[in-house]
């Protein structure tokens, strides 16, 4: 059984006039809480350690010609006391970014608005939703903004037997860690 829910958080993009003409690192949009907002009670392990399963990161799949796609995996193991990761037990943030290459800024804004429109049903540039899993033992969160040419998006996916005795991350810590993302995207990456 699975069961959603979907809600707007703010309902405005950021910055519809910001444009991004480089490359973005997607590795380095992220501050130095994560583990602290989005995974508690966990130890981070490296994203090889664990065969995850894939979860699905809207806009990850949408890498065509006229875009620039990056994306970055960090991998959290239940903390069993003292530090000691349980492997079997694990929180998977994955960060993906879509910059739109056209050269006019207008055109590629007006490309990432269709992006959040098409792929997440989405009028408003930010979006927040959350699912339960199902026995198995997996549930997903995501979230997603768009700033000028670029849409960049959060998946937040448990896996594991024992994975609910990781405690989850509120709509509350979701939505800051995008939002600080999103200030590290306009102040190092805005041309």
């Amino acid at each position: 059984m699975l069961a959603s829910a979907v809600l707007c958080a703010g309902c405005q993009s950021a910055s519809a006039s910001a444009h991004y003409p480089a490359s973005i690192d997607a590795c380095k949009l992220p501050g130095p809480n994560v583990r602290t907002q989005l995974a508690p009670g966990t130890v981070e392990i490296s994203p090889d350690s664990v065969k995850t399963a894939d979860p699905k990161v809207v806009p990850e799949d949408r890498s065509t010609e006229g875009n620039d796609l990056t994306s970055c995996k960090r991998l959290f193991a239940r903390d069993l006391g003292g530090g000691k990761p349980d492997l079997q037990d694990y929180r998977l943030v994955t960060i993906a970014v879509v910059r739109f290459t056209d050269s006019d800024a207008g055109t590629a804004a007006a490309q990432a608005t269709q992006l959040m429109t098409d792929a997440l049903g989405d009028h408003s540039g930010v979006r927040l939703a959350t699912g339960v899993g199902d026995e198995a033992g997996f549930s997903e969160q995501w979230a997603a903004v768009r700033s000028g040419n670029v849409v960049l998006s959060v998946a937040i996916a448990d896996g594991g037997t024992e994975a609910a005795l990781i405690p989850p991350a509120t709509l509350d810590n979701v939505q800051a860690m995008v939002t600080d993302m999103t200030s590290t995207l306009q102040r190092d990456y805005q041309g």
